[in-house]
This record gives structure tokens, C-alpha cells and sequence, in this order.
């Protein structure tokens, strides 16, 4: 069969080849790992964390308002991460100092400190409402 021969795709189809072809396009692991460049006789290689995510929806109701459906949308983050030099002497990773970590780790701590503190006085307090034989109550206490 040649393209034009080929039959023709119902819409839900169309559209899960046309989200293939995006994919890959989109190719894996050049998504990651940037082109060479060549300084002398070292090549270095940029390097990145790349995070996707995604999603569709569609439907079709063939009955009196003959509907049809809609949906979809992404997002796609990539942040660099390091570099690979390569030379005459071997191959190393580099990586690239991420100046919001310390951020990111003290509200990870502070989240967690927070849980923690709010599970211990909530135990104390089903533990006080027990000795006081109020027994366990529902969430508004009633």
C-alpha cells in the first residue's frame, strides 16, 4: 500500500498517531544530553534533568446533539544539571551547583518538623480526651 492508499484513520486514532509522532520527535534521550562541542581535543557535553508530564481527554456521544469531545495539555521542564569532559585522559561528570537547594531542603525540613509536631499533639490530645473519658470523638470533637 502507498500513503495515499492507506485507509483513512477515525479521529480518536488520528490523534493517538499524531501524540506517537510528538514523542518522537520530542527523542528521548537528546532531550537530556545536549549536542557536543569541541574545544581542541576535549569535547564537552551539557547535561540536563528534564521532566514531562501529560495528559488527554476525548468523547463522542453519537446521539441527538451528535457531540464530540476535547482535551489535552503538558508540560515540559528541563534544567541543566552538569556536563561530560571528554579528553585524552578519560571522561567525568561535572555538575553544576544548584543555588536553590539550600532553599528547597529547609522547607522540606520545615514540612516535615511541622508534620511532626502536629501528630504528637494530636495524639496527646486523643490521649487527654481518653484519661478524661470523653472517649474518641470525630474531627470537630463532636
Amino acid at each position: 500500500m502507498t500513503k495515499k492508499e492507506r485507509p483513512r484513520l477515525d479521529p480518536a486514532s488520528a490523534r493517538i498517531v499524531g501524540a506517537r509522532k510528538l514523542l518522537a520527535q520530542l527523542g528521548g534521550a537528546t532531550l537530556c544530553f545536549g549536542d557536543p562541542i569541541r574545544v581542541g581535543e576535549r569535547e564537552v557535553i551539557p547535561v540536563a534533568r528534564v521532566r514531562a508530564v501529560g495528559g488527554a481527554g476525548f468523547g463522542t456521544d453519537r446521539g441527538e446533539g451528535d457531540s464530540e469531545g476535547g482535551g489535552g495539555g503538558g508540560y515540559l521542564d528541563a534544567v541543566p544539571i552538569g556536563f561530560i569532559d571528554a579528553g585524552p585522559e578519560g571522561a567525568r561528570f561535572e555538575a553544576i551547583p544548584d543555588p536553590e537547594a539550600p532553599v528547597r531542603m529547609l522547607k522540606g525540613g520545615a514540612t516535615a518538623a511541622a508534620t511532626v509536631i502536629t501528630t504528637i499533639a494530636g495524639a496527646r490530645a486523643l490521649r487527654r480526651r481518653a484519661r478524661l473519658g470523653g472517649g474518641p470523638r470525630g474531627l470537630l470533637g463532636r
